[in-house]
């Protein structure tokens, strides 16, 4: 999977060729008989935090190893010892999805040797039933519902087998995310091992996403064989698993991390509402969520490692080794495009990259600031702005006026060449920032659901209101993100309802996305209410 598949504007970047190849079609047209073709001198690049950002490691050539810039950075105070992703490739294998698998260098960038391509390690259920002679139809959906709901051994036999065959790896797991730190290096091929930042693979990261799945399945199957513990502790696993994956540098692990954290959140809901533990339960379940490792801030991806990528980009472009249409496509190699004609053409030489670094520098140095802004509603506000800015980019650089404007020259050029860069490489920034404030809110909505549970031990049902949770079974009682204001609560005859608005900032009274009509809104309904079959 690699890191360039969460953007694509190949309209945009057409466009940009038709107006740069237009204006160099142009001056072709005013210049003197073709002569033979000189060396292409390369430009001057500056290293500098105002251009290049990062300073060092410089490779002999004097240019920034953006790769080694980056493990450098996410890798400060990490171990072999200390690093759930050592751990986690122990079980996983050194191929998780196939193929050659890892290179040495990962290995050994972590700091251990690496490991076997044979081994026990953990075998997904189509892998491992593959190899069994049974009935194996319908098993994406007996995956599924073996993770939403407890479910038992005779109900599906098959899936209890193959967890009993993973439990080696599984134990690995569990050991891995008691790990404080998750360092999973970026790193080359062997065939090209100082390959552009944007086309690093990362075959660890969608793995985990069903390694947790897995862990959900256990759970369930533990919890309706009576195994409270055994449950807890895989619930347990699956959040660390999240919030460990999602400190890795790119915004891919993040938003596999907070992917994990839900699908935690979601069964340590139903494992409150299938045991309604004891106070003194509650307290050692709650008192082990307050153990978990920080959640990372979506402001340090954008910030540190996706920043690098852009100016890794521009770089290599600035310098020869790499072309526009490899951004907009994904891969090396010419397809004769107008794109792939601009990248070689006289056009690239006229560009500043000491000015289009600046620039893209100061994009990311507000969009940072934007991010990190406590008040979330404040920071929604000036996100949408920031991308409103952005799209102006793209209009500015597109048809008869934004020709004219290169016919200003280099200054022109360049800007231009900053601005088509930006609109290519920057992530749907408002996006990533809702997928943070629904992680969050719904880590909110988990613990106001202890706060509740703890009520319900003491005083036999739950409260009327959310007031009488504070200061005992709650410090204070936690806003809703997305509309400032306290979580809307109603108790009910089974028990009750608890709900955020929800990102569009709506009281839909309760919807949420698997309700009809559909709804935004984070819902938590006790007893937690049987999973919805597909229609």
């Amino acid at each position: 999977m690699a890191i360039t598949s969460v953007r694509r504007s190949l309209g945009f970047a057409a466009t940009i060729g038709v107006v740069l190849s237009s204006w160099s079609l142009a001056q072709n047209d005013k210049a003197e008989p073709a002569k033979p073709k000189a060396a292409v001198p390369q430009p001057k690049i500056t290293v500098s935090k105002e251009t290049t950002w990062a300073t060092e490691p410089l490779r002999a050539d004097g240019t920034v190893d953006y790769l080694e810039a980056v493990n450098r950075l996410f890798s400060k105070g990490v171990t072999p010892e200390n690093n759930a992703c050592v751990l986690l490739y122990q079980a996983m294998g050194p191929s998780p999805e196939g193929g050659k698998g890892q290179p040495d260098a990962f290995f050994r960038r972590m700091g251990v040797e690496p490991i076997p391509a044979d081994g026990k390690y953990f075998q997904t259920l189509h892998t491992w039933a593959r190899a069994q002679p049974k009935d194996n139809n319908a098993l994406n959906d007996m995956e599924s519902k073996t993770g939403e709901r407890p479910w038992t051994k005779a109900e599906f036999p098959l899936v209890a087998e193959w967890l009993k065959q993973n439990e080696v790896p599984l134990r690995t797991i569990e050991l891995a995310t008691e790990r404080p730190m998750y360092f999973s290096p970026l790193v080359g091929t062997d065939a090209e091992p100082d390959g552009a930042l944007i086309f690093v693979l990362l075959p660890g990261v969608q793995k985990s996403r069903e390694l947790a799945r897995t862990l959900a399945s256990r759970a369930m199957w533990e919890l309706a064989e009576g195994s409270q513990v055994d449950a807890w502790r895989d619930l347990m696993t699956m959040h660390r698993l999240g919030r460990l994956v999602g400190q890795g540098p790119t915004l891919i692990e993040y938003l596999v991390g907070v992917s994990i954290e839900s699908i935690a959140i979601r069964g340590e809901l139903l494992f409150l509402s299938e045991t309604r533990p004891s106070a003194k339960m509650l307290a050692m379940y709650h008192k082990q969520l307050g153990r978990l490792p920080p959640r990372a801030s979506v402001a340090d991806k954008l910030d540190y490692c996706e920043r690098v990528m852009f100016l890794d980009c521009a770089y290599r472009m600035g310098r020869g080794q790499m072309k526009l249409h490899a951004i907009v496509n994904g891969a090396e190699g010419g397809d004769g495009t107008l794109v792939e004609k601009l990248a070689d053409g006289a056009i690239m030489q006229s560009v500043d990259w000491d000015v289009v670094l600046k620039s893209a520098n100061k994009w990311y140095d507000r969009l940072s600031a934007t991010l990190r802004k406590p008040d979330y509603r404040e920071r929604n506000a000036e996100v949408k702005q920031f991308n409103e800015d952005v799209k102006k980019l793209v209009e500015k650089s597109r048809g008869p006026q934004a020709l004219l404007s290169l016919l200003g020259g280099k200054p022109a050029i360049s800007q231009t060449m900053s601005d088509a860069l930006i609109a290519l490489l920057l992530p749907a920034v408002q996006q990533v920032g809702i997928a943070e404030g629904r992680a969050i809110q719904k880590m909110r909505n988990l613990e106001l659901a202890f706060a509740l549970e703890s009520y319900r031990a003491d005083h036999g049902s739950y409260p009327d209101s959310l007031k009488p949770l504070a200061p005992k079974h709650i410090a204070e009682i936690p806003t809703d993100l997305f509309s400032g204001q306290t979580q809307k609560y109603a108790k009910t005859a089974e028990g009750y309802l608890l709900y955020s608005v929800g990102d569009n900032e709506k009281d839909e009274e309760g919807r949420s996305f698997d309700d009809d009509p559909r709804g935004d809104d984070l819902v938590v309904r006790m007893p937690v209410p049987a999973p919805k079959e597909a229609k």
